[in-house]
């Protein structure tokens, strides 16, 4: 199969380590490695992006109200993604594409016009939810809305990340027969691989229990909820706090380490390389996720099993599909710092206990979302949708002129 990939992101390409892009560069690799034919098209090479994306970061949202910055961005991403798409649809001529694939993006509606100019199925991969834009700022939140059903009325295949996603997609006017669930997966070679030894000691914390996160920082990771907990813990139990990634409230979280007393206890070594993040993980005692959406598939949860560390995590309905308590790991009620940080004293005193449930997470969960599994899975669900007949018929030659977002 012949597969048109669109990266439809702004300023981004395959090499992000956002973590849909992280996630369309495995699938990548491993639709290429089964013997597929793909070609990523990205928006980040595309003519003037960078000064687009420079223009609303360092200007547009410094000198203007906010609400009204993230309008000019919902009318600007919208109008982009139009001609992004027909830009797709002529890739997708030219390399005599079968199918594409965009990983979708809110707002974005690269996918639906490129499909309906060429006459090509669609798959919106790692779909999310408009609900999930309202949370980290919407201009105009019915035009995303409008923009989502376009994208999926126009798409063969609609994949969720989790069972959750799928149900506030479906809320929100996605035909539930489209959608599909393709997990976040791990490269189990990778983690095979993993020298958490060398990298204890190159941080200098051979020594220590090592409690870790890894991710963006974003508001609904709740970091600060785990420095609290750190701060309640006795320094005598010899717990030390490693934080990897960057993003916006890592600052801020750094700066709490210093309020509570506990600074000298938290290593910070900022972004990393994707490729390195496993020895990270690997030299973690407990990974945790100190809070997330109550929908999604967070993908630390699996590179958590694939390091088999076990993860402590709030208890939400996104967590549960993942994180089995007391099997694969221990879930604290959501806010509860004190629950959290009971839970993360009871595995530092067990060391037994972390590598049971640290060894049931790794057979349980990450040996099932292998990207060359997932991959298949994919395109599983595309065939699936074709014998069904359920891929929306197009005539290549007479494209459908009056397509709108209001359809």
């Amino acid at each position: 199969m012949k597969i048109i990939w669109s990266i439809p992101v702004w300023g981004e390409t395959l090499s992000s380590t956002r973590g849909d892009i992280v996630r369309a560069r495995h699938l990548v690799k491993a639709l290429r490695d089964a013997g597929h034919g793909v070609r990523v098209v990205e928006r980040g090479q595309g003519a003037g992006t960078g000064l687009m994306v420079a223009g609303y970061r360092g200007v547009l949202r410094r000198m203007l109200p906010r609400h009204l910055a993230l309008i000019l961005r919902d009318v600007s991403r919208f109008g982009n993604s139009l001609y992004f798409g027909r830009q797709l649809a002529k890739e997708a001529r030219k390399y005599g594409a079968d199918v594409i694939v965009e990983t979708q993006m809110n707002g974005a509606a690269s996918g639906a016009t490129a499909a309906r100019l060429c006459g090509l199925p669609l798959v919106l991969d790692d779909c999310s939810p408009t609900s999930e834009e309202d949370v980290l700022g919407a201009g105009l939140p019915s035009l995303a809305r409008k923009i989502l059903l376009f994208q999926a009325s126009a798409a063969a295949v609609v994949i969720a990340t989790s069972r959750s996603v799928r149900e506030r997609l479906i809320a929100e006017g996605v035909a539930g027969g489209k959608i599909h669930i393709v997990r976040n997966g791990v490269n189990l070679d990778r983690f095979n691989a993993a020298d958490g030894r060398s990298m204890r000691a190159r941080l200098g914390l051979s020594d220590r229990c090592v409690i870790g996160f890894v991710g963006s920082f974003l508001d609904w990771h709740r970091v600060d909820l785990l420095v609290d907990a750190l701060s309640r813990i006795p320094a005598a139990m010899n717990l030390h706090l490693l934080l990897v990634g960057t993003g916006p409230n890592l600052a801020a979280v750094l700066k709490q380490g210093e309020r509570n007393g506990v600074r000298d206890r938290i290593t910070s070594v900022g972004g990393v390389e994707p490729d390195e993040i496993p020895d990270y993980l690997a030299s973690f005692d407990i990974g945790v996720l100190p809070d997330t959406l109550d929908y999604g598939n967070p993908m630390k949860l699996t590179e958590y099993a694939a390091a088999a560390v076990p993860t402590v995590a709030p208890n939400r309905p996104s967590v549960r599909e993942v994180v089995e308590d007391g099997q694969t790991g221990i879930l604290f009620p959501p806010h509860d710092v004190d629950s959290l940080a009971y839970a993360l004293m009871h595995l530092a005193e067990n060391q037994a206990l972390r590598a049971e449930i640290g060894g049931k997470s790794r057979l349980r969960v990450a040996v099932k979302s292998s990207w060359p599994v997932l991959a298949e899975n994919l395109i599983g669900a595309l065939d699936s949708q074709i014998h069904q007949g359920a891929v929306p018929s197009v005539d290549p030659a007479n494209p459908p002129q009056n397509a709108s977002v209001a359809e």
